[in-house]
């Protein structure tokens, strides 16, 4: 199949602080260096950052942003889930018009937005559907939707299994391919010493950091329950959240002398963070099934490239990935386990290189542009 044009649409605010905002532009120009011409469609929201979304996320001018008309009042104080509704609405109809005139037959449409993309189907063939989430209601309706598709991307094994259970659906036009990083731009020449210097973070703890959401689905709260199980020599750090809900964790944890919230960096300055780490944590919950199953983290991958031995759950969705050979896997929602956890990661030298080792070795293979590659391919086998 010979592609002109990638459609990617993406409905939020662009840029953000949000991962998938960040997840939009890393695929946008992945798709780019593999030779195609990429365009974003994005809705023209009131509260996006202000900043260059080329320079805020880091990435190549490689890919165009379209910013499409949507009724935006979510900065209201009220009714925010109905204003929601109504802006993907109005944003849907918005990104069908604009395509209906932009795009050809050829040309791939793909999101992570079901109701975009089933606009987008009754007048191109090439949709692809890449799904973050797995439905807990409703199921006919997307059983309807998934027919529309030509192409399923999904994260994890979980998922897949699923899809084929509840939808029947054909598994050939079903994809697996997890989340990705820049593993260059995480494993950069620095050691922890240099990075604690530059970011006036102490030398003489043991630093356990978590960089990404506060969301109660992640786990924080545990780890953050987990600082008072360890001794004084260490810090526990959290790096990122929205302004919103930074606060509210200062407001249960800040007082703890163990416990250092940093609040929100660009995405630019997370790997300088995780090299100034002795051990980079993930504590998602087993309570959630956002957490249990749908999730595939881009900050494990990150982990994974910031060359630190990381302690992370024993959950499913974690577990596709990380295992006792590159990681040091713990009870979810344990606080003591996870001050375990970290405990030995810092303490046992010979493991962490086996494991650090390991952990990289492994994420060489979820690069951006192998994702890429082996997205096209799959897309072009199955026209």
């Amino acid at each position: 199949m010979s592609v002109k044009t990638l459609f990617l649409i993406f409905n939020g605010r662009f840029p953000s602080e949000k991962a998938a905002s960040l997840f939009a532009a890393k695929n946008c120009e992945a798709f780019a260096d593999e030779g195609l011409r990429v365009v974003l469609l994005a809705p023209r929201r009131l509260l996006r950052l202000s900043q260059d979304p080329y320079e805020y996320y880091h990435v190549k001018q490689n890919f165009k942003i379209v910013f499409l008309p949507t009724l935006d009042l979510l900065f209201l104080p009220i009714f925010k889930k109905f204003f929601f509704s109504i802006g993907f609405l109005f944003f849907s109809f918005s990104s069908a018009v604009y395509l209906k005139f932009k795009a050809t037959k050829e040309d791939i449409i793909y999101s992570n937005e079901s109701l975009p993309l089933w606009c987008a189907s009754f007048f191109f063939k090439n949709t692809c559907y890449e799904m973050h989430d797995f439905p807990e209601s409703k199921l006919s309706l997307f059983g309807m939707f998934l027919k529309r598709m030509r192409f399923v991307l999904v994260h994890n094994r979980w998922k897949m299994g699923r899809l084929r259970e509840v939808f029947e659906i054909d598994p050939r036009k079903i994809m697996y391919e997890p989340n990705a990083v820049d593993v260059e731009g995480f494993d950069i020449a620095v050691n922890k010493d240099e990075a604690r210097r530059d970011l006036a973070l102490p030398l003489d703890k043991k630093i356990a950091m978590y960089t990404g959401h506060l969301y109660g689905w992640k786990g924080v709260d545990t780890l953050a329950q987990a600082a008072g199980n360890l001794t004084g020599e260490f810090l526990v750090v959290f790096v990122g959240g929205t302004e919103k809900d930074i606060e509210s964790f200062k407001g249960k944890y800040g007082d703890d002398p163990c416990v250092f919230i940093a609040g929100h960096k660009k995405h630019s300055e997370i790997p300088l963070w995780q090299k100034a780490a002795d051990v980079l944590v993930l504590p998602n919950t087993a309570r959630k099934n956002i957490s249990k199953y749908y999730t595939s983290p881009m900050k494990l991958f990150e982990y994974m490239a910031s060359k630190r031995p990381i302690v992370a759950t024993d959950i499913p969705s974690i577990r596709e990935i990380l295992n006792k050979t590159n990681a040091f896997i713990v009870s979810p929602d344990d606080p003591e386990a996870m001050a375990k956890g970290i405990i030995e990661a810092v303490q046992n030298d010979t493991k962490n290189k086996k494991i650090i080792q390991e952990a990289y070795s492994d994420v060489e293979l979820h690069t951006w542009s192998k994702r890429a590659k082996r997205t096209l391919g799959f897309l072009e086998k199955g026209v």
